[in-house]
């Protein structure tokens, strides 16, 4: 089942659900992929990508969703781009929503329980 609370979104290929999730580690793999060191960075080079660009981050969000597949497994997958785009797309906006949402209490800024409590 995908939990959208945990940075999940998923798409259907051939009758099979393929769950994506944003993890650390993916993202670290991602930003490895494209040689970059920041977010900055990799929002830029993901400006202007390739088709082989779309199967990397798409198997890496795969991969931290427990599907075990490489980027030319993407690339087999019978589905169309639009849905894999898309996918990817919703997978960046659900964490980057709950990260918005969550504020600076989340990061134990000012004002949250552990700062005012120390």
């Amino acid at each position: 089942m995908t939990n959208p609370l945990r940075g999940e979104t998923s798409f259907l290929a051939a009758g099979e659900k393929f769950v994506m999730r944003l993890t650390l580690g993916a993202l670290a793999e991602i930003e490895a992929a494209f040689n970059v060191a920041s977010l900055s960075d990799l929002a830029a080079r993901l400006k202007s990508f390739a088709t082989s660009d779309i199967a990397t981050v798409a198997a890496a969000l795969l991969r931290a969703g427990g599907h075990d597949v490489t980027a030319n497994d993407v690339l087999k997958l019978p589905v169309d781009l639009a849905t894999i785009v898309q996918a990817i797309a919703d997978v960046f906006a659900l964490v980057n929503r709950e990260a918005n949402e969550a504020g600076p209490l989340a990061a134990g800024g000012k004002g949250s329980p552990s700062a005012s409590a120390a």
